[in-house]
């Protein structure tokens, strides 16, 4: 998927037009109020708070004395954020168009973009499963103001947020494998039917945000598309950047709802799963109680302490 993204988007004459066109939408809005949220957004990932942030995804899990997940989080987080630069580095972005504006910067994928959806997979990781759905809630809405921030502040183009979501879901799903190979991943479930619904209803929101703003993005093409007044066409053009990026933020937090739904990440030293009381129960009698040959307590049965 993140090879035909950077196919479609990079080396073909129709992608580089289109984003292009995003890319001067949002030069034009140079200088204004919603451009400088943008920045000030995109000033909020730093190297200090990058760092703080890791750190304490990997305390959380060494806290619940996860070691393993703690590790393959931070893993995770930084084997994105660096493939995102070797890829913005040394791939390639050739200048199809004969004409018309072109800006020759290699921005596939978005580094700032990579970063937040990294942090929200790696908190998602991480986190007990009952608080795993607040916990990509928040940072869900943070990771898609950054990506929304990189086309709006003309950082970026539509797809390098996309394709840092790609990136960042393929590292997430490898650390689930590999606590999957090593047999910490256990079933779980959430203990009140409330819970359960809730659940659910996050994962569906995310689904249907990133598909109706995929759509979104395609009624505002089509509009430029039909429109006679091209003087409207710049507002259309960045709406469609603003809403591919933001669908492409919800599909990385829907992906990672699915992947982890119903499961629990890691066991601790003692070998006791993380999951609320009463979901695992041990089975056959317990220790020290004598039942007959029906597995209940005997008429004459002696019960210690009786």
């Amino acid at each position: 998927m993140l090879i035909a993204v950077y196919a479609l988007a990079v080396h073909t004459p129709t992608g580089q037009l289109f984003e292009d066109d995003v890319l001067r939408a949002a030069d034009a809005i140079a200088g204004s109020a919603e451009q400088t949220d943008a920045l000030d957004t995109l000033d909020v990932i730093s190297v200090p708070t990058v760092v703080v942030a890791i750190l304490i995804i990997f305390l959380i899990g060494a806290m619940r004395r996860r070691f393993l997940l703690a590790a393959l989080a931070v893993a995770a987080i930084v084997a994105a954020m660096v493939t995102a630069e070797l890829i913005q580095r040394y791939g390639s972005r050739p200048i199809l168009l004969s004409h018309g504006y072109r800006r020759e910067d290699k921005s596939f994928p978005s580094g700032h973009t990579t970063t937040a959806m990294a942090l929200m997979c790696g908190l998602a990781l991480v986190v007990p499963y009952r608080v795993r759905g607040l916990a990509v809630a928040v940072s869900s809405l943070f990771a898609a103001g950054v990506g929304v921030a990189t086309v709006t502040a003309s950082w970026h183009r539509p797809s390098d947020t996309i394709g840092a979501g790609l990136i960042v879901v393929g590292y997430a799903s490898a650390a689930v494998a590999v606590l999957a190979r090593c047999g910490k991943v256990r079933p779980a479930a959430l203990p009140s039917p409330l819970g359960r619904g809730l659940r659910a209803a996050l994962a569906t929101a995310c689904a249907g945000v990133a598909v109706l703003s995929f759509a979104g993005a395609g009624v505002a093409v089509a509009v430029t598309l039909l429109d006679a007044h091209p003087g409207e066409h710049a507002t259309a053009m960045l709406t469609a950047g603003r809403l591919l990026a933001l669908s492409g933020s919800a599909s990385v937090a829907a992906a990672l709802l699915g992947l982890l739904r119903q499961v629990d990440l890691g066991i601790d030293e003692e070998g006791t799963p993380d999951v609320p009381p009463g979901l695992h129960r041990p089975a056959g009698p317990q220790r020290g109680v004598p039942r007959d040959r029906g597995g209940a307590l005997g008429p004459g049965a002696d019960v210690p302490g009786s």
